[in-house]
């Protein structure tokens, strides 16, 4: 049996949204995870044991050259002033500032949301977006808000933000409160929807140019928006992340998917299947957890009876889960034994096996996986196995998040706080790493990349899922 990738994530899932009368997740895992408890030492004594734990069971120190004495020495007299001060709030950014450090979206630990929305908490009543030709340009703005009042709209160029010029501005942005990035890719987004994030009350001066030419300076204030602005960023305008927002505590007013596996037929005779996960959920209650393999049988049968030539399937936003189920639905697609992956483990030398299987029913006509940064774990594993295959592609703004590894060690911190991070990696034929970032490059990226003009950013800012679009379209030309 192969190893459960993101093995504390999602047991950290049943504990927590079980705990919520949400959704009861079955789970194996073959190897024994043991945390470490360091919850009772001071902050310096936890943060040295930290570094010391991650230094030697993290699994791309190589991999990614990390020097962990240097972000170690980085952090650690943060970390003294905040024991010297008694101060909580120092100490867990000090703690979420050296882990930002490490370019994996496996590395995290949990946030405080009532430090968190101190310093990002409110907006300015507008996003932006970055082009394919570099420009950054107003997405979305509040009509209640300041910069609807200021006379800036959707679709102006911004070239200046408090003195900066924009690019540069963004470059500046701190996602410490944000989740990891491991690509270039997600770093940039996660930049862009937090640089219009900040304390309230601050003050920022920007220009933007309208689409007359005319040239615009404005003064805004931050204020509370409820988190708006991160609503009407990609993905967040278009696709629900419900069950993501579950597990991290997150408010979200979207419903609960009705299953992990959504199917529908859309126009051109299109089988749609939205797959959320690799792993078994019973997300509306029933008492009753049903196999998603099972569901994506299926759906696989339902395309075939109603002889569907092509298919979607959507894993945007796909949380990963297990890898030996993400195998399994690849033998849906696949019509011959092919390896999917080796696991190397902390601890051990010996390289653990995992094959896709051809499944007795089988699609075999086109196929398109849509993709994105927040298609993370198996969910790009899935990726991968569909653009490998002659019959598919892979189509999106983006890549995916480039976060592969065997995810399962956690560390128990001072104030309720764990950090979780990888312990394995995932190896190709040649035994090299797959599909985890190196140099702010990894993941999946999109055989048919989506464009992102100045119309699609404004469409998807306003609901409007253009990768679907692309995708039917691409599907029914004749």
């Amino acid at each position: 049996m192969s190893t459960k990738k993101k093995a504390v994530y999602l047991i950290s899932v049943v504990i927590l949204i079980t705990a919520a009368a949400l959704v009861t997740l079955y789970v194996i895992n073959s190897r024994t995870i043991s945390a470490s408890d360091y919850s009772k030492l001071s902050w310096t004594q936890s943060y040295q044991k930290l570094n010391e734990k991650m230094s030697r069971e993290y699994a791309f120190t190589q991999w990614k050259s990390i020097d962990w004495k240097r972000i170690y020495d980085k952090y650690l007299p943060a970390v003294r002033a905040a024991q010297s001060k008694n101060s909580f709030e120092d100490y867990y950014i000090a703690l979420r500032s050296y882990l930002n450090e490490i370019p994996d979206g496996h590395v995290r630990m949990n946030n405080i949301a009532d430090i968190d929305n101190k310093y990002i908490g409110c907006g300015f009543g507008l996003t932006v977006g970055k082009l394919d030709d570099g420009k950054i340009i107003v997405t979305w703005v509040d009509e209640s808000g300041p910069a609807y009042a200021a006379g800036i709209r959707a679709g102006d160029e911004l070239t200046e933000w408090n003195g900066q010029v924009a690019t540069k501005a963004v470059e500046d942005v701190s996602t410490v409160f944000t989740g990891n990035s491991a690509t270039n890719e997600n770093l940039q987004q996660k930049k862009l929807a937090y640089l219009v994030r900040a304390i309230d009350g601050t003050k920022v001066s920007l220009v933007v140019i309208t689409p007359s030419g005319a040239q615009l300076s404005a003064t805004l204030t931050a204020y509370d928006d409820n988190g708006l602005s991160l609503q009407k960023g990609y993905p967040n305008s278009v696709l629900s992340d419900k069950i993501r927002n579950m597990y991290l505590g997150n408010e979200d007013s979207n419903p609960v998917p009705e299953s992990i596996v959504e199917e529908k037929i859309l126009d051109g005779n299109i089988m749609y299947i939205k797959l959320w996960a690799e792993l078994d959920a019973d997300l509306r209650q029933t008492g009753k957890t049903e196999s998603t393999f099972g569901l994506m049988q299926k759906a696989i049968a339902d395309a075939n009876q109603r002889k569907c030539t092509s298919m979607i399937l959507d894993i945007r936003n796909n949380l990963g889960g297990l890898d030996s189920m993400t195998a399994d639905i690849l033998g849906l697609f696949y019509p011959q034994k092919t390896l999917y992956e080796y696991q190397k483990t902390y601890g051990t030398s010996h390289l653990e096996s995992l094959y896709i299987r051809p499944a007795e029913q089988q699609f075999t006509g086109k196929i398109i996986a849509l993709i994105n940064l927040k298609c993370v774990s198996c969910g790009e594993g899935l990726a991968m196995g569909i653009k490998n295959l002659p019959n598919g592609k892979t189509m999106g703004y983006y890549g995916t998040s480039g976060s592969f590894g065997l995810a399962g060690d956690e560390v128990k911190m001072p104030g309720g706080i764990t950090v979780e991070f990888p312990y394995g990696q995932s190896l190709d034929e040649n035994r090299v790493v797959q599909l985890d970032s190196r140099n702010g490059i990894g993941g999946v990226s999109p055989s048919i990349r989506v464009p992102m003009t100045k119309q699609n950013a404004l469409r998807a800012a306003n609901g409007e899922d253009v990768e679907l679009c692309e995708a039917v379209s691409l599907l029914t030309v004749k």
